[in-house]
Protein backbone atom coordinates (compact mmCIF):
# COMPACT_ATOMS: atom_id res chain seq x y z
CA UNK A 1 0.00 0.00 0.00
CA UNK A 2 1.29 3.41 -0.70
CA UNK A 3 1.11 6.22 1.52
CA UNK A 4 0.80 10.00 0.21
CA UNK A 5 2.59 12.54 2.45
CA UNK A 6 0.35 16.16 2.27
CA UNK A 7 1.50 18.93 3.99
CA UNK A 8 -0.30 22.69 4.78
CA UNK A 9 2.58 24.54 2.99
CA UNK A 10 5.22 24.42 0.41
CA UNK A 11 7.89 22.07 1.06
CA UNK A 12 10.84 23.17 2.04
CA UNK A 13 12.94 20.34 2.12
CA UNK A 14 16.82 20.93 0.91
CA UNK A 15 16.04 19.55 -2.56
CA UNK A 16 18.41 20.18 -5.37
CA UNK A 17 17.11 23.69 -7.46
CA UNK A 18 16.65 23.34 -11.12
CA UNK A 19 17.75 27.03 -12.63
CA UNK A 20 16.93 27.88 -16.43
CA UNK A 21 19.73 28.00 -18.70
CA UNK A 22 21.52 31.54 -18.97
CA UNK A 23 21.09 33.05 -22.41
CA UNK A 24 23.81 34.33 -24.69
CA UNK A 25 23.65 37.72 -26.06
CA UNK A 26 25.14 38.15 -29.41
CA UNK A 27 28.05 40.42 -29.57
CA UNK A 28 26.82 42.94 -32.43
CA UNK A 29 23.55 43.98 -30.18
CA UNK A 30 25.45 44.90 -27.39
CA UNK A 31 27.76 47.01 -29.66
CA UNK A 32 24.77 48.73 -30.81
CA UNK A 33 23.37 49.39 -27.61
CA UNK A 34 26.55 51.65 -26.91
CA UNK A 35 26.55 53.56 -29.73
CA UNK A 36 22.75 54.71 -29.85
CA UNK A 37 22.07 58.73 -28.57
CA UNK A 38 18.53 59.37 -29.03
CA UNK A 39 17.70 60.17 -25.53
CA UNK A 40 20.97 62.74 -25.59
CA UNK A 41 20.07 64.95 -28.56
CA UNK A 42 16.47 65.28 -26.45
CA UNK A 43 18.17 67.01 -23.63
CA UNK A 44 20.24 69.11 -25.69
CA UNK A 45 18.08 70.43 -27.82
CA UNK A 46 16.04 71.44 -25.13
CA UNK A 47 18.62 73.14 -23.43
CA UNK A 48 19.53 75.24 -26.37
CA UNK A 49 15.88 75.88 -27.11
CA UNK A 50 15.72 77.34 -23.24
CA UNK A 51 18.80 79.08 -23.54
CA UNK A 52 17.38 80.89 -27.44
CA UNK A 53 14.38 81.97 -25.40
CA UNK A 54 16.58 83.79 -22.52
CA UNK A 55 18.93 84.93 -25.05
CA UNK A 56 15.86 86.75 -27.21
CA UNK A 57 13.98 87.86 -24.20
CA UNK A 58 17.26 89.59 -23.05
CA UNK A 59 17.30 91.17 -26.83
CA UNK A 60 13.95 92.37 -25.81
CA UNK A 61 14.89 93.98 -22.77
CA UNK A 62 17.93 95.57 -24.45
CA UNK A 63 15.62 97.18 -26.88
CA UNK A 64 13.13 98.50 -24.55
CA UNK A 65 16.01 99.89 -22.74
CA UNK A 66 17.59 101.22 -25.60
CA UNK A 67 14.79 102.53 -26.87
CA UNK A 68 14.22 104.16 -23.29
CA UNK A 69 17.17 105.91 -22.80
CA UNK A 70 17.12 107.29 -26.78
CA UNK A 71 13.79 109.28 -26.26
CA UNK A 72 15.46 110.30 -22.84
CA UNK A 73 18.75 111.74 -24.70
CA UNK A 74 16.93 113.19 -27.23
CA UNK A 75 14.56 115.27 -24.87
CA UNK A 76 17.48 116.15 -22.99
CA UNK A 77 19.25 117.31 -25.49
CA UNK A 78 16.50 119.17 -27.25
CA UNK A 79 15.66 120.84 -23.96
CA UNK A 80 19.41 122.01 -22.97
CA UNK A 81 19.77 123.49 -26.48
CA UNK A 82 16.31 125.27 -26.45
CA UNK A 83 17.20 126.68 -22.94
CA UNK A 84 21.09 127.74 -24.05
CA UNK A 85 20.07 130.30 -26.23
CA UNK A 86 20.77 133.22 -25.89
CA UNK A 87 17.48 134.85 -27.19
CA UNK A 88 15.87 132.78 -25.32
CA UNK A 89 13.23 134.66 -22.26
CA UNK A 90 11.88 132.17 -20.91
CA UNK A 91 13.64 130.70 -17.96
CA UNK A 92 16.19 128.04 -18.91
CA UNK A 93 14.84 125.82 -15.69
CA UNK A 94 11.42 126.12 -16.59
CA UNK A 95 11.83 124.99 -20.75
CA UNK A 96 13.88 122.29 -19.41
CA UNK A 97 10.73 120.56 -17.52
CA UNK A 98 8.49 121.89 -19.95
CA UNK A 99 10.53 119.59 -22.09
CA UNK A 100 10.83 116.39 -20.25
CA UNK A 101 6.89 116.83 -19.23
CA UNK A 102 5.53 116.82 -22.79
CA UNK A 103 7.45 113.69 -23.61
CA UNK A 104 6.07 112.37 -20.33
CA UNK A 105 9.91 112.13 -18.71
CA UNK A 106 9.64 114.97 -16.83
CA UNK A 107 9.84 112.31 -13.60
CA UNK A 108 13.41 111.36 -14.59
CA UNK A 109 14.90 114.53 -14.00
CA UNK A 110 17.72 114.82 -11.46
CA UNK A 111 19.43 118.31 -11.93
CA UNK A 112 19.33 121.50 -14.03
CA UNK A 113 22.30 123.42 -13.84
CA UNK A 114 22.40 127.37 -15.62
CA UNK A 115 25.29 129.04 -15.79
CA UNK A 116 25.45 132.67 -17.34
CA UNK A 117 27.24 135.42 -18.29
CA UNK A 118 26.84 138.23 -20.09
CA UNK A 119 28.53 136.53 -23.20
CA UNK A 120 27.34 132.96 -22.90
CA UNK A 121 24.72 130.70 -21.42
CA UNK A 122 25.20 127.21 -20.46
CA UNK A 123 22.78 124.78 -19.72
CA UNK A 124 23.46 121.28 -17.79
CA UNK A 125 20.89 118.73 -17.59
CA UNK A 126 21.01 115.46 -15.58
CA UNK A 127 18.55 112.56 -15.70
CA UNK A 128 18.58 108.96 -14.74
CA UNK A 129 16.00 106.03 -16.02
CA UNK A 130 15.22 102.37 -14.92
CA UNK A 131 13.62 100.21 -17.14
CA UNK A 132 12.00 96.90 -15.42
CA UNK A 133 13.30 93.85 -17.15
CA UNK A 134 10.92 90.58 -18.38
CA UNK A 135 13.78 88.28 -18.78
CA UNK A 136 16.93 89.48 -17.11
CA UNK A 137 15.41 88.73 -14.02
CA UNK A 138 16.04 85.08 -14.69
CA UNK A 139 19.56 86.43 -14.23
CA UNK A 140 18.63 88.32 -11.16
CA UNK A 141 18.62 91.84 -13.21
CA UNK A 142 15.91 93.26 -12.31
CA UNK A 143 16.12 96.64 -13.64
CA UNK A 144 18.84 98.57 -16.41
CA UNK A 145 19.62 101.87 -15.59
CA UNK A 146 21.32 104.58 -17.11
CA UNK A 147 22.08 108.42 -16.14
CA UNK A 148 21.62 110.92 -18.97
CA UNK A 149 23.68 114.12 -19.35
CA UNK A 150 23.17 116.68 -21.91
CA UNK A 151 25.47 120.07 -21.60
CA UNK A 152 24.51 122.64 -24.27
CA UNK A 153 26.45 126.31 -24.34
CA UNK A 154 25.55 129.24 -26.41
CA UNK A 155 28.21 131.93 -26.24
CA UNK A 156 29.20 134.97 -28.34
CA UNK A 157 32.78 134.56 -28.98
CA UNK A 158 35.31 137.32 -29.19
CA UNK A 159 35.32 138.95 -32.81
CA UNK A 160 37.21 140.91 -34.23
CA UNK A 161 36.27 142.60 -37.63
CA UNK A 162 38.11 144.90 -39.73
CA UNK A 163 35.87 146.56 -43.25
CA UNK A 164 38.48 147.40 -45.76
CA UNK A 165 36.06 150.15 -48.19
CA UNK A 166 36.82 151.40 -51.50
CA UNK A 167 36.15 154.95 -51.40
CA UNK A 168 37.86 155.70 -54.80
CA UNK A 169 36.08 158.21 -57.32
CA UNK A 170 34.61 155.51 -59.22
CA UNK A 171 32.79 154.87 -56.29
CA UNK A 172 30.75 158.09 -57.14
CA UNK A 173 29.15 157.08 -60.59
CA UNK A 174 25.98 154.77 -60.52
CA UNK A 175 24.99 155.73 -56.88
CA UNK A 176 27.27 152.96 -55.85
CA UNK A 177 28.60 154.63 -53.02
CA UNK A 178 24.74 155.32 -51.67
CA UNK A 179 24.08 151.39 -51.94
CA UNK A 180 27.43 150.77 -50.52
CA UNK A 181 26.06 152.88 -47.45
CA UNK A 182 23.34 151.39 -47.08
CA UNK A 183 24.21 147.43 -47.31
CA UNK A 184 27.36 148.50 -45.11
CA UNK A 185 24.94 149.78 -42.32
CA UNK A 186 22.55 146.49 -42.21
CA UNK A 187 25.75 144.56 -41.89
CA UNK A 188 26.16 146.88 -38.57
CA UNK A 189 22.94 145.95 -37.75
CA UNK A 190 23.07 142.63 -38.41
CA UNK A 191 26.23 141.69 -36.28
CA UNK A 192 25.15 143.62 -33.39
CA UNK A 193 21.80 142.62 -33.31
CA UNK A 194 22.03 140.35 -29.99
CA UNK A 195 25.40 141.08 -29.62
CA UNK A 196 26.72 141.45 -26.31
CA UNK A 197 29.08 144.63 -24.92
CA UNK A 198 32.51 144.26 -25.16
CA UNK A 199 32.17 140.89 -27.74
CA UNK A 200 32.55 142.25 -31.06
CA UNK A 201 34.82 145.10 -32.17
CA UNK A 202 34.98 146.47 -35.64
CA UNK A 203 37.27 148.72 -37.25
CA UNK A 204 36.76 150.50 -40.78
CA UNK A 205 39.30 151.14 -43.50
CA UNK A 206 38.45 153.36 -46.51
CA UNK A 207 41.09 153.66 -48.84
CA UNK A 208 41.62 155.35 -52.17
CA UNK A 209 45.05 156.57 -53.49
CA UNK A 210 46.11 156.04 -49.60
CA UNK A 211 45.25 155.03 -46.26
CA UNK A 212 44.91 157.30 -43.44
CA UNK A 213 45.51 156.29 -40.30
CA UNK A 214 44.62 159.47 -38.26
CA UNK A 215 46.48 161.49 -36.02
CA UNK A 216 45.39 159.03 -32.95
CA UNK A 217 47.29 156.07 -34.67
CA UNK A 218 50.14 158.12 -35.66
CA UNK A 219 50.72 159.32 -32.48
CA UNK A 220 51.87 155.57 -31.65
CA UNK A 221 53.93 154.77 -34.13
CA UNK A 222 57.80 155.65 -34.67
CA UNK A 223 57.63 158.00 -37.99
CA UNK A 224 61.37 158.75 -39.09
CA UNK A 225 62.75 160.57 -40.10
CA UNK A 226 60.63 162.76 -41.21
CA UNK A 227 57.09 163.25 -39.34
CA UNK A 228 54.87 165.74 -39.95
CA UNK A 229 50.90 166.43 -38.89
CA UNK A 230 49.29 167.01 -42.48
CA UNK A 231 48.04 164.30 -43.38
CA UNK A 232 48.30 160.70 -41.86
CA UNK A 233 49.06 157.58 -44.16
CA UNK A 234 52.40 154.81 -44.20
CA UNK A 235 54.60 153.72 -46.87
CA UNK A 236 55.52 150.04 -47.22
CA UNK A 237 58.32 148.53 -48.86
CA UNK A 238 57.63 145.40 -50.93
CA UNK A 239 58.57 142.88 -47.90
CA UNK A 240 56.70 144.63 -45.49
CA UNK A 241 53.83 143.14 -47.81
CA UNK A 242 54.46 139.58 -46.99
CA UNK A 243 53.96 140.23 -43.51
CA UNK A 244 50.32 140.87 -41.68
CA UNK A 245 51.54 143.49 -39.05
CA UNK A 246 52.55 147.25 -38.99
CA UNK A 247 55.61 147.46 -36.73
CA UNK A 248 54.43 149.70 -33.44
CA UNK A 249 58.21 149.55 -32.34
CA UNK A 250 60.47 149.76 -35.17
CA UNK A 251 60.58 152.79 -37.44
CA UNK A 252 57.77 153.52 -40.34
CA UNK A 253 57.98 156.08 -43.22
CA UNK A 254 55.05 158.38 -43.21
CA UNK A 255 53.84 159.08 -46.45
CA UNK A 256 55.46 162.93 -47.41
CA UNK A 257 52.14 165.36 -48.17
CA UNK A 258 52.88 165.98 -51.55
CA UNK A 259 50.35 166.47 -54.96
CA UNK A 260 51.69 164.38 -57.58
CA UNK A 261 49.09 165.62 -60.44
CA UNK A 262 48.79 168.81 -60.37
CA UNK A 263 50.68 170.21 -63.29
CA UNK A 264 51.97 173.80 -64.67
CA UNK A 265 48.65 173.92 -67.06
CA UNK A 266 46.23 174.43 -64.07
CA UNK A 267 45.51 177.42 -62.44
CA UNK A 268 46.56 176.70 -59.05
CA UNK A 269 48.25 179.48 -57.07
CA UNK A 270 50.75 179.62 -54.58
CA UNK A 271 47.64 180.82 -51.87
CA UNK A 272 46.03 177.47 -52.72
CA UNK A 273 46.26 174.35 -50.60
CA UNK A 274 47.08 171.33 -52.16
CA UNK A 275 44.35 169.97 -54.50
CA UNK A 276 44.96 166.78 -54.82
CA UNK A 277 47.26 165.31 -52.21
CA UNK A 278 48.28 161.64 -52.32
CA UNK A 279 46.97 161.25 -48.85
CA UNK A 280 43.55 162.27 -47.52
CA UNK A 281 43.20 164.92 -45.22
CA UNK A 282 39.06 165.01 -44.37
CA UNK A 283 38.52 163.50 -40.66
CA UNK A 284 35.70 160.84 -42.59
CA UNK A 285 39.05 159.17 -44.20
CA UNK A 286 40.64 158.55 -40.99
CA UNK A 287 40.66 155.00 -39.98
CA UNK A 288 37.59 154.18 -37.41
CA UNK A 289 39.54 151.75 -34.75
CA UNK A 290 37.96 149.08 -32.48
CA UNK A 291 34.36 150.38 -32.24
CA UNK A 292 30.63 149.05 -30.95
CA UNK A 293 28.37 151.60 -31.31
CA UNK A 294 26.36 150.83 -33.80
CA UNK A 295 25.12 154.86 -34.19
CA UNK A 296 28.33 155.57 -34.34
CA UNK A 297 29.93 153.31 -36.85
CA UNK A 298 26.95 153.58 -39.64
CA UNK A 299 27.32 157.31 -38.87
CA UNK A 300 31.16 157.04 -39.89
CA UNK A 301 30.30 154.98 -43.07
CA UNK A 302 27.53 157.59 -44.29
CA UNK A 303 30.04 159.82 -44.38
CA UNK A 304 32.04 159.25 -47.06
CA UNK A 305 32.93 160.36 -49.96
CA UNK A 306 34.15 159.53 -53.58
CA UNK A 307 37.72 160.79 -53.96
CA UNK A 308 41.22 160.15 -55.76
CA UNK A 309 42.70 156.65 -57.11
CA UNK A 310 42.76 153.30 -55.86
CA UNK A 311 45.31 151.51 -53.80
CA UNK A 312 43.73 147.91 -52.72
CA UNK A 313 46.79 146.32 -51.46
CA UNK A 314 47.11 149.46 -48.56
CA UNK A 315 43.57 148.89 -47.97
CA UNK A 316 44.46 145.47 -46.91
CA UNK A 317 47.30 145.94 -45.22
CA UNK A 318 45.76 148.42 -42.99
CA UNK A 319 43.00 145.52 -42.39
CA UNK A 320 45.10 142.89 -41.66
CA UNK A 321 47.40 145.07 -39.12
CA UNK A 322 44.18 146.12 -36.95
CA UNK A 323 43.55 142.49 -36.74
CA UNK A 324 47.13 141.49 -35.35
CA UNK A 325 49.05 141.57 -32.08
CA UNK A 326 51.10 143.86 -32.43
CA UNK A 327 48.86 146.37 -32.82
CA UNK A 328 47.97 146.21 -29.22
CA UNK A 329 49.85 149.03 -27.80
CA UNK A 330 48.23 151.37 -30.14
CA UNK A 331 44.33 149.81 -28.38
CA UNK A 332 45.75 149.93 -25.21
CA UNK A 333 46.64 152.87 -25.46
CA UNK A 334 43.71 154.63 -27.52
CA UNK A 335 41.92 152.95 -24.71
CA UNK A 336 43.24 154.37 -21.87
CA UNK A 337 42.67 158.02 -24.01
CA UNK A 338 38.95 157.15 -24.48
CA UNK A 339 39.04 156.87 -28.12
CA UNK A 340 38.51 153.31 -28.10
CA UNK A 341 36.23 151.63 -25.55
CA UNK A 342 38.06 150.09 -22.48
CA UNK A 343 36.58 146.46 -23.22
CA UNK A 344 38.83 146.44 -25.84
CA UNK A 345 41.90 147.22 -24.36
CA UNK A 346 43.54 144.07 -24.75
CA UNK A 347 42.89 143.77 -28.59
CA UNK A 348 43.63 142.75 -31.00
CA UNK A 349 43.37 138.92 -29.67
CA UNK A 350 46.29 136.80 -29.99
CA UNK A 351 46.07 134.28 -33.13
CA UNK A 352 46.07 131.38 -30.79
CA UNK A 353 43.04 132.26 -28.99
CA UNK A 354 40.67 129.59 -29.11
CA UNK A 355 37.60 132.26 -28.41
CA UNK A 356 38.66 134.86 -30.99
CA UNK A 357 37.50 135.06 -34.51
CA UNK A 358 39.37 137.83 -36.75
CA UNK A 359 37.54 138.76 -39.83
CA UNK A 360 38.43 140.83 -42.70
CA UNK A 361 36.04 142.14 -45.65
CA UNK A 362 37.68 143.66 -48.55
CA UNK A 363 35.35 145.80 -50.81
CA UNK A 364 36.31 148.05 -54.34
CA UNK A 365 34.57 148.54 -57.67
CA UNK A 366 37.95 148.57 -59.52
CA UNK A 367 41.17 147.80 -60.32
CA UNK A 368 44.66 148.88 -58.77
CA UNK A 369 45.67 152.13 -59.96
CA UNK A 370 48.11 154.81 -59.14
CA UNK A 371 50.23 155.47 -56.25
CA UNK A 372 53.41 158.13 -56.10
CA UNK A 373 56.10 157.80 -53.54
CA UNK A 374 58.87 160.86 -53.40
CA UNK A 375 62.43 159.54 -52.89
CA UNK A 376 65.41 160.36 -51.22
CA UNK A 377 67.11 163.39 -52.09
CA UNK A 378 64.10 165.02 -52.59
CA UNK A 379 62.34 163.64 -49.65
CA UNK A 380 64.28 164.37 -46.70
CA UNK A 381 66.73 167.46 -45.43
CA UNK A 382 67.21 171.36 -46.87
CA UNK A 383 65.95 172.06 -50.22
CA UNK A 384 67.18 175.60 -51.74
CA UNK A 385 64.02 177.24 -51.46
CA UNK A 386 63.04 179.95 -48.63
CA UNK A 387 59.52 181.13 -47.94
CA UNK A 388 57.88 184.08 -46.24
CA UNK A 389 54.71 184.60 -44.96
CA UNK A 390 52.71 188.14 -45.85
CA UNK A 391 50.16 189.40 -43.16
CA UNK A 392 47.38 187.65 -45.30
CA UNK A 393 49.48 184.49 -44.72
CA UNK A 394 50.66 184.15 -48.20
CA UNK A 395 53.60 182.53 -49.24
CA UNK A 396 56.50 184.04 -50.80
CA UNK A 397 58.89 181.24 -52.52
CA UNK A 398 62.35 182.79 -53.50
CA UNK A 399 64.50 179.99 -55.11
CA UNK A 400 68.21 179.93 -55.12
CA UNK A 401 69.55 180.00 -58.61
CA UNK A 402 73.12 180.87 -57.88
CA UNK A 403 76.48 178.69 -57.61
CA UNK A 404 77.82 176.93 -54.28
CA UNK A 405 76.54 177.50 -51.26
CA UNK A 406 73.33 179.54 -50.34
CA UNK A 407 73.67 182.80 -49.34
CA UNK A 408 70.95 184.83 -47.77
CA UNK A 409 72.06 188.13 -47.94
CA UNK A 410 73.00 190.51 -50.79
CA UNK A 411 75.63 189.65 -53.08
CA UNK A 412 77.71 191.48 -55.50
CA UNK A 413 78.77 191.05 -58.61
CA UNK A 414 81.21 193.07 -61.00
CA UNK A 415 79.54 193.40 -64.51
CA UNK A 416 80.78 194.55 -67.16
CA UNK A 417 79.12 196.64 -70.25
CA UNK A 418 80.07 198.11 -73.60
CA UNK A 419 78.42 200.94 -75.04
CA UNK A 420 78.95 203.14 -77.98
CA UNK A 421 80.13 206.60 -77.93
CA UNK A 422 80.32 207.56 -81.10
CA UNK A 423 78.10 206.58 -84.62
CA UNK A 424 78.72 207.23 -87.59
CA UNK A 425 77.20 206.09 -91.17
CA UNK A 426 77.82 206.27 -95.00
CA UNK A 427 75.47 205.20 -97.58
CA UNK A 428 75.41 202.27 -99.32
CA UNK A 429 75.02 201.49 -103.17
CA UNK A 430 71.25 202.02 -103.18
CA UNK A 431 71.42 205.18 -101.39
CA UNK A 432 70.67 204.17 -97.96
CA UNK A 433 72.18 205.23 -95.12
CA UNK A 434 73.63 202.62 -92.92
CA UNK A 435 75.05 203.59 -89.10
CA UNK A 436 77.73 201.82 -87.41
CA UNK A 437 79.46 202.58 -83.93
CA UNK A 438 82.95 204.18 -84.58
CA UNK A 439 84.05 203.83 -80.89
CA UNK A 440 83.29 201.89 -77.84
CA UNK A 441 83.15 202.27 -74.30
CA UNK A 442 83.73 199.65 -71.83
CA UNK A 443 82.45 200.21 -68.13
CA UNK A 444 82.40 197.86 -65.39
CA UNK A 445 80.45 198.12 -62.09
CA UNK A 446 79.58 196.70 -59.04
CA UNK A 447 75.95 195.84 -58.70
CA UNK A 448 73.83 193.56 -56.77
CA UNK A 449 74.02 189.75 -57.81
CA UNK A 450 70.45 187.88 -58.58
CA UNK A 451 70.63 184.86 -57.33
CA UNK A 452 67.45 184.63 -55.44
CA UNK A 453 64.23 184.04 -58.49
CA UNK A 454 60.65 185.02 -57.09
CA UNK A 455 58.45 182.28 -57.87
CA UNK A 456 54.72 184.18 -56.87
CA UNK A 457 52.69 185.78 -59.18
CA UNK A 458 50.60 188.13 -56.94
CA UNK A 459 50.08 190.51 -59.98
CA UNK A 460 46.73 192.33 -57.99
CA UNK A 461 48.79 193.04 -55.33
CA UNK A 462 51.98 194.22 -57.97
CA UNK A 463 54.01 191.26 -57.49
CA UNK A 464 55.39 189.76 -60.20
CA UNK A 465 57.88 186.30 -60.75
CA UNK A 466 61.52 187.72 -61.36
CA UNK A 467 65.28 187.57 -60.26
CA UNK A 468 66.12 189.68 -56.79
CA UNK A 469 69.21 189.83 -54.45
CA UNK A 470 67.96 188.43 -51.85
CA UNK A 471 64.93 186.41 -50.65
CA UNK A 472 61.66 187.53 -50.29
CA UNK A 473 61.16 189.00 -46.75
CA UNK A 474 65.19 188.47 -45.55
CA UNK A 475 65.30 188.25 -42.14
CA UNK A 476 61.70 186.38 -41.75
CA UNK A 477 62.42 183.87 -44.53
CA UNK A 478 63.70 180.59 -43.76
CA UNK A 479 64.55 177.37 -45.62
CA UNK A 480 62.53 174.97 -46.11
CA UNK A 481 62.70 171.38 -45.93
CA UNK A 482 62.06 169.21 -48.76
CA UNK A 483 58.74 168.26 -47.18
CA UNK A 484 58.36 171.46 -46.91
CA UNK A 485 58.73 172.61 -50.23
CA UNK A 486 56.44 169.67 -51.68
CA UNK A 487 53.71 170.42 -48.54
CA UNK A 488 53.00 173.77 -50.32
CA UNK A 489 54.20 173.21 -54.19
CA UNK A 490 52.46 170.65 -56.69
CA UNK A 491 55.46 168.57 -57.21
CA UNK A 492 55.11 169.15 -61.30
CA UNK A 493 53.96 172.83 -60.89
CA UNK A 494 57.34 173.10 -59.08
CA UNK A 495 59.40 171.73 -61.69
CA UNK A 496 57.63 172.82 -64.91
CA UNK A 497 56.96 176.17 -63.63
CA UNK A 498 59.23 177.40 -61.19
CA UNK A 499 61.85 175.58 -62.72
CA UNK A 500 61.32 176.75 -66.01
CA UNK A 501 60.67 179.94 -65.67
CA UNK A 502 63.79 180.07 -63.68
CA UNK A 503 65.68 178.71 -67.45
CA UNK A 504 68.95 176.72 -66.89
CA UNK A 505 67.47 174.19 -64.31
CA UNK A 506 66.57 171.74 -66.58
CA UNK A 507 69.19 168.59 -64.95
CA UNK A 508 67.33 169.70 -61.54
CA UNK A 509 63.29 169.22 -63.13
CA UNK A 510 64.90 165.50 -64.67
CA UNK A 511 66.05 164.93 -60.90
CA UNK A 512 62.74 165.73 -59.22
CA UNK A 513 60.81 164.04 -61.70
CA UNK A 514 63.04 160.69 -61.47
CA UNK A 515 62.16 161.19 -57.48
CA UNK A 516 58.74 160.83 -57.83
CA UNK A 517 58.27 157.45 -58.16
CA UNK A 518 54.83 155.57 -59.88
CA UNK A 519 53.78 152.30 -58.33
CA UNK A 520 51.71 150.84 -60.93
CA UNK A 521 48.78 148.23 -61.26
CA UNK A 522 50.80 144.87 -61.65
CA UNK A 523 53.21 145.66 -58.50
CA UNK A 524 50.37 146.63 -56.65
CA UNK A 525 48.06 143.76 -57.83
CA UNK A 526 51.10 141.44 -56.80
CA UNK A 527 51.76 143.30 -52.78
CA UNK A 528 47.50 142.64 -52.90
CA UNK A 529 47.98 138.89 -53.01
CA UNK A 530 50.98 138.77 -50.74
CA UNK A 531 49.25 140.61 -48.35
CA UNK A 532 46.00 138.87 -48.13
CA UNK A 533 47.97 135.17 -48.16
CA UNK A 534 49.89 137.31 -45.09
CA UNK A 535 46.80 137.65 -43.34
CA UNK A 536 45.32 133.83 -44.53
CA UNK A 537 48.42 132.35 -43.03
CA UNK A 538 46.96 133.71 -39.65
CA UNK A 539 44.09 132.83 -39.74
CA UNK A 540 42.43 135.49 -40.88
CA UNK A 541 38.58 134.38 -42.37
CA UNK A 542 38.87 137.04 -45.30
CA UNK A 543 35.76 137.76 -47.32
CA UNK A 544 35.95 139.52 -50.87
CA UNK A 545 33.37 141.66 -52.68
CA UNK A 546 33.44 143.06 -56.20
CA UNK A 547 31.04 145.52 -56.58
CA UNK A 548 30.21 146.13 -60.53
CA UNK A 549 33.86 145.35 -60.80
CA UNK A 550 36.09 144.46 -63.96
CA UNK A 551 37.33 140.44 -64.45
CA UNK A 552 40.84 141.42 -63.38
CA UNK A 553 39.62 142.66 -60.15
CA UNK A 554 37.31 139.70 -59.87
CA UNK A 555 40.18 137.38 -60.17
CA UNK A 556 42.15 139.41 -57.87
CA UNK A 557 39.44 139.47 -55.29
CA UNK A 558 38.73 135.92 -55.61
CA UNK A 559 42.50 135.11 -54.89
CA UNK A 560 42.47 137.49 -51.85
CA UNK A 561 38.81 135.87 -50.24
CA UNK A 562 40.06 132.48 -47.80
CA UNK A 563 38.14 130.68 -50.07
CA UNK A 564 36.19 130.62 -53.78
CA UNK A 565 32.68 130.62 -51.86
CA UNK A 566 33.98 133.60 -49.83
CA UNK A 567 33.98 136.12 -53.02
CA UNK A 568 30.40 137.58 -54.19
CA UNK A 569 30.42 139.01 -57.28
CA UNK A 570 27.54 141.71 -57.13
CA UNK A 571 25.93 144.49 -58.43
CA UNK A 572 23.76 147.14 -57.75
CA UNK A 573 21.00 147.42 -54.84
CA UNK A 574 22.48 143.59 -54.47
CA UNK A 575 25.46 144.45 -52.45
CA UNK A 576 22.78 144.25 -49.78
CA UNK A 577 22.91 140.67 -49.98
CA UNK A 578 26.37 140.16 -49.61
CA UNK A 579 26.84 142.11 -47.25
CA UNK A 580 24.28 139.86 -45.58
CA UNK A 581 25.38 136.64 -46.46
CA UNK A 582 28.58 137.88 -45.08
CA UNK A 583 26.99 138.93 -41.63
CA UNK A 584 25.10 135.32 -41.35
CA UNK A 585 28.08 133.84 -41.97
CA UNK A 586 29.79 135.54 -39.22
CA UNK A 587 27.12 135.02 -36.73
CA UNK A 588 26.88 131.24 -37.31
CA UNK A 589 30.36 131.30 -36.72
CA UNK A 590 30.67 133.14 -33.22
CA UNK A 591 28.11 130.88 -32.28
CA UNK A 592 29.90 127.76 -30.39
CA UNK A 593 27.59 124.88 -29.41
Amino acid sequence: MTSRLQTEGPVTADLPRRTAPARRVKPGRLARFRREEDGSLIIFSLFIFVLMLFIAGISVDIERFEAARTKLQNTADAASLAAASLSQEVSAEVLVRDYFAKAGMDEFIENITVDEAVNFKRVFVDADINVPTHFFNMAGIENLATIVDSMAEESIGDVEISLVLDVSGSMGSNSKLSNLKVAAGEFIDSIYENGEEGAVSTSIVPYSTQVSAGPEIMSYLNRTPVSHDRSYCLNFSENEFTDAAISTTGPVEQTLHFDAWTNQNSSWDADDPLWQPVCPTSSWTNILTFQENIADLKAYINAFQATNWTSIELGVKWGSALLDPEFRPVVSGMAASGDVPASFADRPLGYDNAEGLKVMVVMTDGVNTEQYQMKNPYRTNDSYVYVWYDQWDRPYFSIWGGEGEILTEVQYEEVTTTDCVQWNYYYSKNGKRRWYCSEYQTTTETVEAMNWYLANDYSSDGVSPGWRSTPMGMEQAWIMTWDEVWAEVPVDYFADRYLVDMGGMNDERTAIKNALVKINQTTKDARTRAICAAAKEKGVLIYSIGFEAPYDSQVLLKDCATTPSHYFNVSGTDISLAFSAIAADINRLRLVQ
